[in-house]
């Protein structure tokens, strides 16, 4: 099983990191490649090998590389290029004749009429044109986003978005999206040609404070800053762009659309695992609260 020579390409986010650091601790074949390995000690440190090779790089330089792997997980960038950047690195794949590709996607994919649905729609169409065996991993919100409430949580007990609490929507927890990549990355067979939807919780932000609450021990409350308010948050954390994009999604959730209530038991059916709940993540993290 773990004979696969794994490359994850996007290494350092937060579920190209995570994804490495699951196959390095399950004792998997697994190299980093990523811009700059000196900013990659973590992963080293975690049991994986490091490379500098990155999705933007000249396609035969890149597919030079791509040819030593047997399976490749493409980790698409936060890049306002990343339509381009992703397909670059699909072709390197192609022309290495690479045995397997995995690439992240969004839960919003087949929506043209938001910014995330039109930069990966034509990443999934070039990969499923490419000829090549692949896997496509749709993924909803992180809840780990609730790193950006951190000090909100901690000084004020408050956590805040642009919806009304009683919208429920899926997210991921970014340790579920990594295991079922490791899984699939070390045995590809059972996985060509298909495209999962990973899922972790469906509750609203309301169930999420109780939730919250439950964990930390003390009550915590869930505030609608409207979406200008959210977006002058975000804005400290990411670029315009992706604020934009971001506020999109929580619009679709507004208009309760499917792509993002549509709990997927995909994750259980890969890993054999529960995945993991609101609640489940802030035990896990409350010391941080």
């Amino acid at each position: 099983m773990n004979s696969q020579k794994i490359l994850v390409l996007g290494a350092t986010g937060y579920i190209g990191s995570g994804t490495v650091k699951t196959l390095a601790n399950l004792k998997a074949n697994v190299t980093a490649g990523v811009r700059d390995p000196s900013k990659a000690k973590e992963l080293l440190i975690s049991g994986a090998q490091v490379i500098k090779a990155n999705m933007d790089q000249n396609q035969t330089e890149l597919a030079k590389i791509l040819s030593n792997y047997s399976s490749v997980y493409l980790v698409t960038p936060g890049n306002i290029d990343r339509t381009q950047i992703t397909i670059n690195a699909i072709q390197a794949a192609k022309q290495a004749n690479v045995q397997y590709l995995l690439v992240v996607s969004v839960t919003c994919a087949d929506n043209q009429d938001v910014l995330f649905g039109r930069q990966f729609n034509p990443i999934e169409k070039e990969l499923k044109a490419s000829g090549l065996k692949y896997g496509i991993l749709r993924l909803p919100m992180f809840i780990d986003n609730v790193w950006g409430n951190n000090e909100p949580i901690r000084t004020h007990n408050t956590f805040y978005g642009p919806i009304d609490g009683d919208k429920k929507f899926v997210t991921v927890a970014v340790q579920d999206a990594a295991l079922a990549a490791a899984i699939i990355l070390q045995n590809p067979s059972k996985h060509i040609g298909k495209t999962y939807t990973i899922t972790s919780d469906y509750k609203s932000s309301d169930d999420q404070a109780q939730a919250f609450s439950q964990a930390l021990g003390k009550q915590i409350k869930y505030v609608n800053a409207t979406f200008e308010g959210t977006k002058q948050a975000l804005l400290k954390f990411m670029p315009e762009w992706q604020v934009d994009g971001v506020l999109e999604l929580y619009k679709l959730i507004e208009n309760n659309d499917f792509s993002q209530e549509n709990y997927s038991n995909d994750f259980q059916q890969i890993t054999g695992s529960k995945p993991t709940t609101n609640l489940s993540w802030m035990y896990q993290n409350f010391k941080a609260f």
